[in-house]
């Protein structure tokens, strides 16, 4: 899909909640979705490829709520192995890492 086309409905799901941005994964998603695991299934390409076209870009922190500057930008195979992981996209267990989502200026035009 290039920059020109419009967005999928698993791009749709993860940009459209980030007007107010920058969220942690697990505040994205849908009502309706019967696990965590399957919001991951979904969501982590739609993720994916916003952050390939430039509409968002996700970073991780070791805490939420935190300054988005003072995350660690991921991209590429880190974020393709990061984005996979159920726990990054749940909120049950804090322990692990938080990953963040933030709309770019590039993305704001789909809104």
């Amino acid at each position: 899909m290039n920059d020109d086309e419009g967005l999928d409905l698993a791009e749709e799901l993860v940009l459209c909640p980030l007007e107010d941005s920058p969220l942690p994964l697990w505040e994205l998603g849908w009502a309706e979705a019967p696990s965590r695991q399957r919001v991951t299934a979904v969501l982590g390409p739609g993720l994916i490829s916003l952050v390939a076209r430039g509409f968002i870009e996700v970073r991780r922190f070791d805490c939420w709520p935190a300054q988005w500057e003072r995350g660690v930008p991921l991209a590429g195979d880190d974020l393709l192995r990061e984005s996979g992981r159920v726990e990054v996209w749940s909120d049950g267990d804090l322990a692990h890492c938080v990953l963040a989502a933030h709309i770019t200026e590039a993305g704001i035009r789909y809104l």
